[in-house]
């Protein structure tokens, strides 16, 4: 990925900057493939996959974690993983994390319960690598916006370390770059990370098009990009990293991937999210 990052890299900003390459790379390290085995029977008539609602169907999308925190303190309940479930032992010491992605790839708390997200999914050839979460509820969501925040279990807390560990990065560095970029908007920069048709992760760049302001609360503005960069069915719910305008750190406010707009742009549209406004 370094080589080929690099080189995509200087095709849409006109300086190399190691601090946005090493962003990206914080990203990819919080971005996993969501795989989800139950359609709710609570779908809305037209909405998608409601034609196979309360029925097993595989899906496979992409989300990212937003952040990751140990139960210690908030509940004395065992740790409600399936491994755990099934346990006579089942463990105390365990950890949750928010996974964000799109309403149509998990939709409520049933879905929730039938999905596994895959981290460190990186090359086909080192499987042996992949760590796993489970979903246990959706927290919050909205069909209009297409974004879902989910929050996934683990009692491995090395995994729990190494998460907050990358997220503390992640989180210095998006700060670092919004500062550089926060008065300009000349290089577009449009990064999508994502599992697409669920294989290896993949890293897409290219450019940001438009804005569109959904509605507004004071120094606020709800709103949705369009871009081109390169997507695949699998990509729904990938982050959507753009440059400059990742404004709010890593709590609320995240651009996942939702789709395509049904026009002939051929541009990919993000789902909702916040935009601080100086």
């Amino acid at each position: 990925m370094c080589i080929r990052l690099h080189l995509l890299f200087l095709t849409v900003c006109p300086r190399y900057d190691q601090d946005v390459v090493n962003f990206i790379r914080a990203q990819a390290e919080l971005t996993v493939r969501v795989t989800s085995k139950f359609t709710s029977d609570q779908r809305p008539e037209g909405y998608a996959f409601h034609k196979y609602s309360g029925k097993k169907l595989l899906r496979v999308g992409t989300g990212f974690i937003q952040y990751v925190y140990k139960n210690e303190g908030r509940s004395n309940d065992p740790c409600p993983c399936p491994e755990c479930k099934n346990s006579p032992n089942p463990k105390m010491d365990w950890a949750k994390a928010k996974v964000r992605t799109a309403t149509h790839v998990v939709f409520d708390k049933s879905e929730a319960r039938n999905t596994v997200v895959e981290l460190f999914f990186d090359k086909n050839d080192e499987k042996d690598k992949v760590l796993y979460m489970y979903g246990e509820t959706v927290r919050f969501g909205a069909i209009q916006g297409d974004w879902c925040d989910m929050r996934v279990v683990t009692h491995d807390l090395e995994l729990y370390e190494r998460l907050k560990n990358t997220w503390g990065m992640w989180r210095w560095l998006e700060t670092k770059i919004n500062q550089k970029y926060k008065d300009t908007d000349t290089h577009r920069l449009a990064v999508v990370v994502s599992h697409p048709h669920g294989c290896n992760k993949q890293v897409s760049i290219g450019r940001w098009k438009e804005r569109a302001v959904i509605d507004r609360c004071p120094g606020w503005e709800n709103c949705v990009y369009s871009y081109d960069s390169p997507t695949c069915p699998g990509s729904s719910g990938a982050p959507v990293l753009l440059l400059g305008r990742m404004r709010l750190g890593g709590f609320y406010g995240r651009h996942p991937h939702s789709g395509r707009p049904l026009d002939d742009s051929g541009l990919n549209l993000s789902g909702v999210g916040w935009d601080k406004v100086d």
